[in-house]
This record gives C-alpha cells, structure tokens and sequence, in this order.
C-alpha cells in the first residue's frame, strides 16, 4: 500500500501518521519542517531515504530530521510486524531545539538518533488510547506529541549554568528500575542509599527524579505500598497482623500497627473485625436464603 502524505505542520499543531505492515510511504514538505521517525521494538529495521539518499532505521530507534522545502522523504516497509509513528512539525514549535540544531548542521547532518524506551512506549499506549471522541482530543494528542518529542529531545544534552553538559538519557530507565526493585518484594526495607546504588546513580538524582516521575517521594512510595499490600492481606482472613507485619518489612506488630494507623487512620484489627464482621453476615444471609426456599 502506498501512502502520500498531504499533512502541513503548522507553528500551533503537531500532526503524526501510523504506519503498519507492508507499505511504503512518501512525503515533500511545501515548507521547512521537523519530521520524526519512531519505530516499534517489535518491527524488523526499515529502509528510508532522504532525498534519494538511503538509510537504515533498526528496531526500537527513532530519528528526527530536519526537512527544508522540496525535500522528499520515502519510507519502505517490508514486514507485517512493522508499526511506525511519523510527527511532523513546524520549526517554530521547537524553537528550543531548532537554535541548538542549526549550531550543528555538520552534527545533525544525518538526522538526531534516539532509542526507545520505557517513557516512549508509555507514551505510545497513551497516544493510541485517546478516543477520538473526545472533545479534547486534538489538545491532548497535541501535548503527548510534544512529550515524545522533548523526552528524545532530552536526551541531547541539559546545559547548566556553567555550560557542562549532563547526559539525561537514562532518567527513566533507573527511575522505573528503582521502582520495580520495591514493587517486587515489599518485605524488605529498601532505603534510598541502596536503592540509588543498585540502579546505577546517586542519593540526589534519585530523590529528584523519582519525586518527578510518580509525584511522590521515594520514602512515601515505600510506605505506600507496602500498606496497600497489608490492607490486601489482611481482607483475605488468612493472616494474621503479625504475619501482615512480618510479609511487609516489618520486624515489630506494634512497630506495624503504628504505621498502619498513621496511614489509613484506623488500627489493622479493626479492618480485620470488619472484615470477618461482614463474612459472618455474608453466611447468615446465604443461609437465610437456602432455609426460605426449603418447602414445607
């Protein structure tokens, strides 16, 4: 199937076009414009050229061009597992970026290479599930293209004041790997030195950019989770609060029942009453209905 792309970027809208399976794809801008080539982890590499000059993209890579007017970009995919994401936009949109990349051009003469990563594919899935009912759905497909676009952006380079650059690449991948070393056991008591060693990164960063990403500190993360897993194993009637404090770090029940109280405003017997209070009632009522339909 072949595609031409009639899409004009404009200086207040990102537009983007899905690509899948075999096809090819071809496009000439009427005006200077940025265009980004993101493709699947899933995909085989992709041919693609840029003013008849040829190209390999590799699975799970995203390149971003910058496209004077005239310039035609053609795209081939020789695979049904392929699924491509092309945004267009208008130089004025990334006048951040735009400054920097023509310092550069020698630099950026084959385009700006990125690769996938966790923070892209989340993007992807919320990009994809945006109904297209919805009243704001130009806006917020709007803001998760400028996501993608500045997360791969990110990773060129943060200057500070004193103009060293800090490589910010991997934020995410350490930020989710920290998260996912908690998640997968809350028994054991991470603390915030260990954890930033474990994933490759110092106390500060990980403070930082953990707070950033899920809106809450490390610490609270911790403490969050591991009282959502006790509230969990406690509505089962099968522990006891000791076992509860002991499968969630805790070495103390008194210990336990203080953070749990500090965190729901209740201590956890009084959940447990609760819950074998309605049990109870739950039995009375089936057993209620079983005796009214025995015939007499």
């Amino acid at each position: 199937m072949n595609y031409n792309c009639s899409l004009v970027p404009t200086s207040y809208s990102f537009q983007h076009q899905h690509l899948e399976g075999i096809t090819a794809f071809s496009y000439t801008p009427e005006s200077d414009c940025y265009i980004n080539i993101l493709l699947s982890e899933a995909s085989t590499a992709v041919t693609y050229a840029i003013d008849q000059r040829p190209y390999l993209l590799k699975n799970g890579a995203n390149i971003i061009y910058y496209l004077q007017a005239g310039t035609k970009v053609e795209i081939c995919s020789e695979d049904i597992c392929n699924r491509l994401t092309l945004i267009l936009v208008a130089p004025e949109s990334l006048h951040f970026f735009h400054t920097k990349y023509q310092k550069n051009l020698l630099r950026f003469k084959d385009g700006f290479a990125t690769k996938c990563d966790a923070r892209l594919r989340l993007l992807f899935e919320q990009l994809a599930h945006i109904s297209q009912e919805d009243k704001l759905y130009d806006m917020r497909k709007d803001l998760i293209l400028l996501e993608i676009l500045l997360h791969q952006i990110e990773t060129l380079a943060v200057e500070s004041q004193t103009e060293e650059i800090i490589v910010v690449k991997s934020h995410y991948e350490k930020i989710l790997l920290a998260k996912q070393i908690i998640d997968e056991d809350l028994s054991k008591n991470h603390n915030i030195p260990e954890l930033a060693k474990m994933v490759g990164t110092n106390v500060q960063y990980l403070k930082k950019y953990f707070k950033q990403y899920y809106g809450k500190t490390v610490m609270n993360y911790i403490t969050e989770k591991k009282m959502e897993h006790a509230k969990e194993l406690i509505l089962t009637g099968d522990h006891l609060v000791s076992d509860v404090a002991r499968l969630t770090g805790y070495k103390h029940a008194t210990h336990f029942t203080t953070a749990f109280k500090k965190h729901f405003g209740f201590i956890p017997n009084s959940l447990k009453y609760s819950f074998l209070l309605y049990q109870d009632a739950t039995v009375l009522t089936e057993l209620e209905q079983i005796f009214n339909n025995i015939p007499l």
